[in-house]
């Protein structure tokens, strides 16, 4: 829109005072999403109404046809071209052919008969507020979108209610300055959402049908509120998942593995440490890893294995036990599957003599 965030300025051109004051009272009360008028003008005669826009750009334009030594038509004749994003409705008590005629050809589209009731103010200016939109065609910065659904996918994850709280507030400040159609505000926020869940499920989270949402209201306010509402629920789920714990319980069980490498550590070990029924455990680690709990733990021995074999003090033949692995021929043979070399072949290959 010219103004931003959907604040909106209006002016009234009305000649007959009880009708101005209908208007004015009617405008003012309007509750129609996206529409805030911020500047209300009113003024009895089109003549009169020349310095205002002189100075000022209009939204939205209500005005009479007769009335004074201008005709509204010709006013709105002489300023379309100047006010050419400001949408003109017409307030008449002539149902005349040939004012909506000359209306139509000056590009106005909205033509209201007296008497004038708020529903009809209603339908006008949604029209209007529509209209405008297209013309301007606002949409939100792709970078914005993307920064906003990494900060929610952090939050999330970590489990902080008060940032995700903090980051939907700055979002929706942010959009109080970008004006969009409901429609595709709706389809931003579902995409955002969307991916954020996504994002959360690569990470190891399965979430149920019912976290996510088609949105269903004619309000931005009902929308940003539903995206935090399903935000918490996010968080509530995860952290019910987590049996509690504030860090994904897997990426304590990696460090909790790692601690105690050198150790027999079995996967009973581990779910017992962190509180959870060892079959559970199983299929939660391997759908977060990708890989079973044997697997893995072996792969962290390996990697171990290898750092150790690049000290020089250190003899083959001890590295089983400082690994977990208290078979030396066991070892040599699970380090050259998951290397291609035997323990002495890599030290070689490294440079260690």
């Amino acid at each position: 829109m010219n103004n931003r965030g959907g604040i909106l300025k209006v002016l009234i051109i009305e000649d007959e005072p009880v009708i101005r004051y209908a208007l004015v009272k009617m405008v003012s009360e309007l509750d129609i999403d996206g529409f805030t008028p911020n500047l209300l003008t009113e003024v009895d005669y089109a003549e009169n109404a020349i310095d205002y826009l002189n100075n000022n750009t209009y939204d939205i334009i209500f005005i009479d046809i007769e009335g004074g030594k201008l005709n509204g038509l010709e006013l709105i004749n002489q300023w379309r071209e100047k006010c050419e994003d400001t949408q003109w409705i017409i307030v008449s008590g002539y149902d005349r052919f040939d004012y909506a005629q000359k209306a139509i050809l000056y590009g106005v589209q909205e033509y209201l008969l007296k008497p004038i009731t708020k529903k009809k103010i209603v339908a006008s200016v949604k029209r209007s507020i529509e209209k405008v939109q297209i013309k301007k065609n606002n949409f939100i910065e792709t970078n914005k979108i993307e920064k906003f659904i990494l900060n929610l996918e952090e939050s999330i994850w970590g489990l902080d209610v008060i940032l995700v709280k903090s980051y939907i507030n700055k979002w929706v400040q942010e959009m109080s300055t970008v004006y969009c159609s409901l429609d595709y505000y709706k389809d931003v926020i579902y995409y955002i959402f969307d991916t954020v869940c996504d994002r959360l499920e690569r990470r190891g989270t399965i979430l149920s049908s019912e976290i996510k949402w088609n949105i269903h209201t004619q309000k931005k306010a009902v929308v940003n509120q539903t995206l935090l509402n399903k935000c918490l629920e996010l968080i509530d789920f995860i952290r019910e998942e987590r049996k509690g714990n504030e860090k994904d319980p897997i990426e304590i069980a990696k460090v909790y593995i790692l601690q105690h490498i050198e150790k027999d550590i079995s996967l009973e070990d581990v779910a017992n440490k962190l509180g959870f029924n060892s079959s559970y455990f199983s299929q939660v680690f391997k759908r977060k890893t990708g890989q079973t709990f044997v697997k893995y733990r072996t792969s962290l021995r390996i990697e171990k294995a290898k750092e150790i074999l690049l000290k020089h003090d250190v003899r083959i033949i001890d590295i089983p036990f400082m690994i977990g692995l208290n078979d030396h021929p066991h070892f040599t043979k699970t380090f050259k599957d998951y290397t291609g070399y035997t323990p002495s072949g890599y030290r070689k290959r490294m440079g260690i003599v």
